[in-house]
Parts: structure tokens; C-alpha cells; sequence
């Protein structure tokens, strides 16, 4: 199976320092003093500040703390209360690194991992400066040497066999951000367009992640316009190859709440473990196949690969996909936790039913 976990199939502690003053060197009258004349200097240096500096700061006191909502595999809600802007995150997985590079948010990356193919090309320059960690999914030893104030990855990634409950990162004073549609019961397209503007308000960039969503939503309008114009409606069934048959994106998963929302009709709604008996008997007229191809992989080699499952086997012969060759790969990160890379799969999967 490919290297994903959904939802449905820190070692040490922290260590508070506490300076005991042992004598003290002034008078009571002279701590007023010295604390009056440091008040004076204050005000006059506020009083000499550009308005638009004394704005930003007020701003910048009223805009936080701010409370962000995330679930963890626990299925629990965790409140999580920013006091400012994270200054070292940690994140892990292609659609979260790419998110926080799509809103200019490389300066506040202190390390990443789970990077499975290029960095979009628009990024790349940025990401080149990042620290992108050994380990793909790197170990809670590894992710509290980094010392950051925030991760930001699956919720897969936070069970206790790997890096351990939020709880425990919470108790450290160091948030967590969990991708909805990691977490949730369904997974729509809605829920990637909030992750983004999550992040956007925990750094205070609303205004670059509204526009982003913004040009998501456009697009995706666009995409269902093209799709809507054609005449016969096409039935889709989009799989994952799993170890006992194929897993199906039905409608609770992104790609098959892509598929609905841009007016194409699924061939099965639940999703589901299949036999490929199954899989032939439901014949649909557009079949996608999922693939990752890793940083060494040949991408054209994995796609003919997932392809010929079907196109080479008599079981899937008459199948309508088959004879009318539309047994389409699709790139898993385009379709799950896909982040700025969403249109991209809802392209994909618009291109090939029509």
C-alpha cells in the first residue's frame, strides 16, 4: 500500500529556571525613581513614533491571544491558544510545507519532513533554504531537539506510537495544528480551503491566505462549468491498490467530494475495501487509480505501472474504463491532505471524466 495512514483503516519534559535575588542594591525610593524615569523616556518615545508604528503595535496586542480549533485521533477537540506568531515550526508532509511556503511563512519553518515529491516549482527557491530532516517521519526525539513552538502535520502523526498525543506537546507549550481532513469524518473540499485560512490567522496573513482561498474556489467554479457542458454523465470510481484489494474513494473522502462537487457522479458512494471481482461488476465509465512517486522514482514508470493493474489483467477486460481507455492515474497528494495542490486533482479528475 502506499505510504499514507487514514483515519479510517514528548519524550522529556520542560525544564523552568527560577532566579532567586539574593540582596537588593537600591531603596525603595530609588526603584520608584528609576521606574519614573523609565516611564518618562517611554512616553516620549511613544509620543515620537509614526502613527502608523503605534497602529501596528496596538494591532499586533489586540490581534492575539488567539484560539484555533483542531481534532486529534482521539476524535477530541482541542482548543489551541496562540500568544503570538510560532517562530520555529516543524512541518511534516508534502501539502503543510507547501501551505506555509504558498503564504510566504518560510522565515517561521524551523524544519520539515515527509517530502515525497518536488516542491512545486513556484516554491522551490524558498524551500532550498529550509532544514528538511533525515528521517521521513522523524521520531519525537528528533522533533523536540528541533525545539519548536508549533507542528503542524496529519493526525496520524500524533498518535502515542508515533510523536504522541497533542496533549503532550500542549503541556509543553508547544501548539499543534492537525489537517482536517486527516482528522474529520468527512473530508471535503471545504475543509482544505479552512486549513488554509487557519494558518493564515495563527501567523496573522489573513488577507494572502483569503486571496489564495479565493483563487481555489475560482478555479474550482471554473473546472465545474467545463465539466457541467458535457452531455453524458460518467461514472467514476477512483481506488487505492491495498494489500487485500482495492480501497475506494467514495463520498466521504476529498477526492470523491471533489468528484460531487463539480457534478460528476460517483460509482459507488461508500468507501470501502473491494475485490477486483467487485471492482469489474461496478464498471465504471472512468476508473483512477492512485500513485506517489518518490523523490527517486521515474513518476511515468509508477503511472503505467498502476495503470497496466487493470489494462493488463482479463479480469478487467470488458470493463467500460478499460475499452475505452480512460483508467487514469491521479497523484495521491492531489487528492488527499492535497493543501495549494487541491485544484490540481480536482483538474485531474475533471479532465478525465470529460
Amino acid at each position: 500500500m502506499e505510504r499514507k495512514t487514514k483515519k479510517w483503516l514528548v519524550a522529556g519534559a520542560l525544564t523552568i529556571a527560577v532566579a532567586i535575588g539574593v540582596g537588593t542594591c537600591y531603596s525603595n525610593t530609588s526603584d520608584k525613581s528609576g521606574r519614573e524615569n523609565k516611564e518618562a523616556v517611554a512616553s516620549k518615545e511613544d509620543k515620537n513614533k509614526p502613527k502608523e508604528a503605534k497602529a501596528a503595535q496596538k494591532d499586533k496586542k489586540s490581534y492575539y491571544p488567539l484560539t484555533i480549533k483542531t481534532k486529534g485521533p482521539d476524535g477530541k477537540e482541542y482548543e489551541t491558544v496562540y500568544e503570538k506568531q510560532p517562530e520555529k515550526v516543524v512541518a511534516v508532509y508534502q501539502g503543510n510545507v507547501e501551505t506555509m511556503l504558498a503564504l510566504g511563512l518560510e522565515d517561521k519553518i524551523a524544519a520539515v519532513a515527509g517530502i515525497e515529491q518536488p516542491i512545486l516549482e513556484e516554491y522551490q527557491e524558498a524551500f532550498g533554504k529550509l532544514k528538511n530532516l533525515e528521517e521521513f517521519t522523524p521520531s519525537k526525539e528528533t522533533i523536540t531537539a528541533e525545539e519548536p513552538d508549533m507542528i503542524f502535520s496529519w493526525v496520524s502523526y500524533f498518535e502515542e506510537s508515533t510523536l504522541g498525543e497533542p496533549q503532550e506537546w500542549l503541556d509543553q507549550n508547544v501548539n499543534v495544528y492537525i489537517n482536517t481532513n486527516t482528522a474529520s469524518e468527512k473530508d471535503t473540499l471545504e475543509n482544505e480551503y479552512q486549513d488554509v485560512e487557519n494558518i493564515g490567522k495563527i501567523f496573522q496573513v489573513e488577507e494572502k491566505a483569503n486571496e489564495l482561498v479565493k483563487s481555489m474556489k475560482d478555479k474550482v467554479k471554473e473546472i465545474k462549468k467545463k465539466v457541467e457542458k458535457t452531455e453524458k454523465k460518467t461514472s467514476v470510481l477512483i481506488l487505492e491498490k491495498g494489500i487485500d484489494g482495492f480501497i475506494n474513494y467514495g463520498a466521504d473522502s476529498l477526492a470523491g467530494d471533489m468528484v460531487n462537487q463539480i457534478g460528476g457522479t460517483l460509482a459507488k458512494q461508500e468507501s470501502a475495501v473491494m475485490t477486483a471481482e467487485e471492482v469489474a461488476e461496478i464498471n465504471p465509465d472512468v476508473l483512477f487509480i492512485t500513485y506517489t512517486p518518490y523523490l527517486d522514482d521515474d513518476e511515468e514508470l509508477i503511472k503505467e505501472e498502476k495503470m497496466d493493474l487493470f489494462l493488463q489483467d482479463e479480469m478487467f477486460a470488458e470493463m467500460n474504463a478499460v475499452k475505452n481507455n480512460k483508467v487514469i492515474p491521479v497523484m495521491l497528494n492531489e487528492i488527499f491532505a492535497s493543501g495549494v495542490r487541491t485544484v490540481d486533482g480536482v483538474e485531474t479528475l475533471a479532465e478525465g471524466m470529460q
